[in-house]
């Protein structure tokens, strides 16, 4: 390994992009290795900070990105560098993404730790922020990602460097730009080769900016994926309607996401142009509709492998075309608070979505036993996951302190239990119940040796909102996930 060449051994290392911990003992072995993994742990540092939970990084984080400052400018905002000695790596050069509101928050933690919280320090925030996003426009190779969601502090687009440094952008998320109304038209004249846009629309349709925002679209040659926040704007359907008619999106797009849109009664025949379509969601949106008999390509959804449809009710027969035409193709499925047949939508999947790998589902309890349907007929699943109706899922994901689960009808899981154990399959990798299932510790046992038995090798078993699931429970399960672990 250690005579592999860079390209080798970043390929190597960009293969460990998301997981921080390796990557950062990599730069410890030896020279080379430090040279090939540096450039990659410090492409998105104040996103790592975050997701890794540890704010308390932030403050050597800002301390080295400061300490590249010159000092006349760190005279200027009264701060000075604590780093003494020079930087081991150019660091700002590695920066690919600039979330303007992960640095600003970033800055706020690093001035109240060195100044405190009075107002003298907190009116440091700002400039601070503006200045180290200037220098990573000035200074990184390349912005890959640029984030300006709920950025009102300062135009980053009258920053030095922005026009060059941004041209290069291929992600983008946007939302309500009231405070600088020229940032869609000098988006659209730097954006050429964008291939991710999120755009949250607040505005009405005589508003300026619309028109702005429809050039910008237009403009796109090369869009792969699109999510679009309507919140409840009249101007969601002008938008939809230009993506919808573009020729060169008909081919490009490949992601499409709706959410808390109201769509006009086309909206199948629209989304159904896309004829590249891999990943479609809808979240909270209204009037999805549409004539199937309208729809005279037969190859379309070929391509659909991800649907995923959150608190709407989608006409059966529409899912059920969906469905069908994906076929083969789709792999993901999943539906949040979604009220619907599910006995009806089982057979579908079993009729048509045979390659089905992950299925996520909110059921009512009398609903249970239909999965077992799924088990036997879908061999391919590797992700799969129940969660009660009354179940609030963004809730659970991460709860509030205050959050407080719904009382959960009870069910018995002993026999469903040992026929879920024997037609388990064999690709499954994850199951997580959010269900109040009755499970004795012998219930568990025996499923858990059916596993065994069946050699499964599975990563993930989680029962939550369980009666009576206890340490006993849990011990059951750790050991079984335990030698799984050691045996790979």
């Amino acid at each position: 390994m250690s005579f592999l060449p860079h390209l080798c051994l970043e390929n190597i290392f960009l293969s460990l992009a998301q997981d921080s911990k390796t990557l950062h003992s990599c730069i410890l072995v030896n020279k080379q290795w430090s040279v090939s993994s540096v450039p990659i742990l410090w492409r998105d540092p104040f996103r790592l900070c975050k997701d890794l939970r540890k704010p308390n990084k932030l403050v050597p984080l800002l301390n080295t990105y400061l300490s590249f400052l010159p000092s006349t400018t760190q005279k200027l905002l009264d701060i000075k560098s604590i780093i003494g000695r020079p930087a081991t790596f150019n660091y700002p050069v590695y920066l690919r993404s600039i979330n303007v509101v992960l640095i600003h928050g970033s800055v706020e933690y690093w001035t109240e730790s060195m100044f405190g919280a009075d107002s003298t320090s907190l009116q440091k925030i700002t400039p601070i922020c503006q200045v180290l996003c200037e220098y990573f426009l000035c200074n990184s190779s390349r912005i890959d990602y640029l984030d300006l969601e709920y950025a009102s502090w300062f135009d980053i687009f009258k920053l030095n460097g922005a026009t060059t440094s941004l041209s290069s952008i291929k992600s983008v998320v946007i939302d309500d730009q009231r405070n600088f109304p020229e940032q869609f038209k000098n988006l659209s004249s730097v954006m050429q080769n964008t291939r991710y846009l999120r755009l949250s629309l607040i505005y009405r349709k005589n508003d300026p900016a619309c028109k702005n925002i429809i050039n910008l679209l237009q403009t796109q040659k090369y869009l792969k994926k699109i999510s679009l926040f309507s919140h409840v704007s009249d101007f969601f359907q002008n938008i939809w309607d230009t993506l919808a008619s573009s020729q060169l999106l008909h081919k490009s797009l490949t992601s499409i996401e709706f959410h808390e849109a109201t769509f006009d009664n086309s909206a199948l025949l629209q989304v159904s142009r896309f004829y590249n379509l891999r990943h479609l969601k809808l979240y909270r949106c209204r009037n999805f509709t549409g004539e199937i008999q309208e729809i005279n390509n037969s190859l379309v959804f070929q391509n659909l492998s991800q649907l995923i449809i959150c608190k709407i009710g989608v006409n059966p027969r529409i899912l059920e075309f969906l469905l069908e035409k994906s076929n083969t193709s789709l792999n993901v499925l999943e539906f949040h608070d979604h009220v619907l047949n599910f006995y009806e939508t089982i057979l579908w999947c079993t009729s048509f979505c045979q390659n089905l790998s992950r299925f996520v589902a909110s059921i009512q309890v009398n609903q249970i036993r239909d999965i077992i349907l799924l088990f036997k007929e879908c061999k391919k699943l590797e992700y799969f996951h129940i969660y009660d109706a009354k179940l609030l899922f963004e809730d659970e994901e991460e709860p509030l302190d205050e959050y407080s689960p719904p009382e959960l009808e009870s069910f018995r899981a002993n026999e469903l239990l040992e026929e879920l154990g024997s037609c388990i399959p064999m690709t499954m990798r994850t199951i997580k119940v959010w269900m109040n299932w009755l499970i004795e510790i012998e219930d568990i046992e025996a499923f858990i040796l059916k596993c065994v038995n069946f050699g499964l090798s599975m990563k993930v078993i989680e029962f939550r909102h369980c009666k009576g699931f206890g340490n006993a429970h849990k011990e059951v399960i750790r050991n079984y996930l335990l030698n799984n672990k050691s045996s790979t």
